[in-house]
């Protein structure tokens, strides 16, 4: 059975870097990430809401003809709200595909410093943009972001995401089986 799998988590907590390590593990499988695809569209800063609105709009498509051909998708974004991934869910069960919604869950100090890590020396071209949006100032606040999301989804799985990306990845992989 095809997967969806949303990696949830504040910035800097290892997303997008979890996502593409799944993603290479299998043929054909997609790490897909929603920022790149905002960033990719002309002027975007001119407008981040519409632009992140088409992005998302975006995704969808592109999430439903890799389900459809029967390919993994993994989606490793930032969402404190719960359209989205309802959204995201309604995709994978239109394809008859597995959703798994993972959140990782970072504490504001490791939170802080990978944001500070990240923002002196950027690894991709998005870090520099997301240097200019958060900071390690923003890492309390963005970490308790999360936290409606226990309530608001008790189906999602928490992930200790506080070590290592590597060990974060050992862990979600035993969870996906």
């Amino acid at each position: 059975m095809t997967r969806l799998v949303l990696i949830n988590g504040a910035p800097g907590s290892g997303k997008s870097t979890v996502a593409q390590s799944l993603a290479g593990a299998q043929a054909l499988a997609l790490a897909l990430d929603i920022d790149q695809l905002k960033h990719a569209l002309g002027e975007w800063e001119q407008d981040p809401v519409a632009s992140g609105l088409q992005a998302r709009r975006l995704a969808l498509a592109v999430i439903d003809e890799q389900l459809g051909s029967g390919h993994d998708v993994f989606v490793g974004q930032y969402l404190a709200r719960t359209e989205f991934i309802e959204a995201l869910q309604d995709a994978a069960e239109r394809r008859s595909a597995a959703f798994h919604e993972l959140i990782l869950d970072v504490d504001a100090d490791v939170l802080a410093e990978r944001l500070r890590g990240r923002d002196e020396t950027p690894t991709r071209p998005e870090h520099a943009v997301n240097a200019r949006l958060v900071g390690p100032s923003d890492a309390s606040e963005l970490a308790a972001s999360l936290d409606i999301l226990r309530d608001a989804r008790p189906g999602a799985l928490w992930i200790d995401g506080n070590g290592p990306l590597e060990q974060t990845i050992t862990s979600i992989e035993t969870v996906l089986g």
